[in-house]
């Protein structure tokens, strides 16, 4: 069955991987970010989320005007950001809860009674989600929020699938900018693929680490429609 597929960070690294995946394959997909970037086959919407919870509230819902009838939401938005707590900024710490959590959750509440069928919510994190990180108090905390968004949706039944992926380090523009060694980081398309099969098949919930040195994927839990391991 072909799907309206909303990809949230979908402009750049594994979401634009994800959504030439998609595209591919015959679905309609609509791409969000800062920057167009001209996928072929895929709707582009604006989305740049920002400190302001009212002005994200607002736009969200321009978004859900302008690409109806989603069956999958994949959220994939990111925001670096480094420092210790007193370094950043008021604005700082607001982006990065609204980016990180703020959102996805909206996103899902807006979505969950609009569709004919359970919507699938694929939330892609990061490795900072089980690993605390000194300069990245935030990014950690909002990371491990929305794993534990994406286990908490699971039990309730009128959501469909729910998939958690969780990868280390991936060599994407998102470091552009930064001393971080890059070289040893995962390629976005083998995530982008790991993340696709990840999702295939019958499942109610899945969490997976996507690691690296060696790349390879650790699925630590998957439930069946009973809420039963598999």
């Amino acid at each position: 069955m072909k799907k309206n597929i909303l990809i949230v960070g979908g402009t750049s690294g594994v979401g634009l991987a994800l959504a030439r995946h998609y595209v591919s394959d015959g679905h309609t997909v609509c791409v969000t970010g800062r920057h167009d970037p001209q996928l072929q086959g895929a709707q582009y919407e604006r989305f740049d989320i920002s400190a302001d919870s009212t002005l994200l509230l607002k736009d969200i819902d321009e978004l859900l005007k302008r690409f109806q009838e989603i069956n999958t939401l994949i959220y994939c938005a990111g925001y670096r950001q480094r420092g210790h707590i007193d370094d950043l900024s008021d604005a700082d710490i607001l982006q990065m809860m609204n980016t990180g959590l703020s959102a996805p959750t909206l996103l899902v509440q807006r979505l969950k009674n609009k569709l004919k069928s359970p919507l699938k919510v694929m939330l892609i994190t990061s490795s900072s989600q089980y690993t605390a990180r000194e300069y990245e108090p935030v990014y950690c905390a909002v990371k491990a929020g929305l794993a534990m968004l994406g286990e908490s949706l699971v039990k309730d039944m009128a959501i469909g699938k729910v998939l958690v992926a969780a990868p280390a380090g991936i060599n994407t523009p998102f470091w552009e900018g930064s001393d971080e060694d890059t070289s040893t980081m995962l390629d976005a398309k083998w995530v982008s693929d790991a993340v696709v099969e990840l999702s295939s098949g019958a499942f109610k919930y899945k969490y997976a680490k996507i690691l690296r040195n060696p790349a390879r994927v650790e699925i630590q839990e998957t439930l069946d429609g009973d809420l039963n391991p598999i």
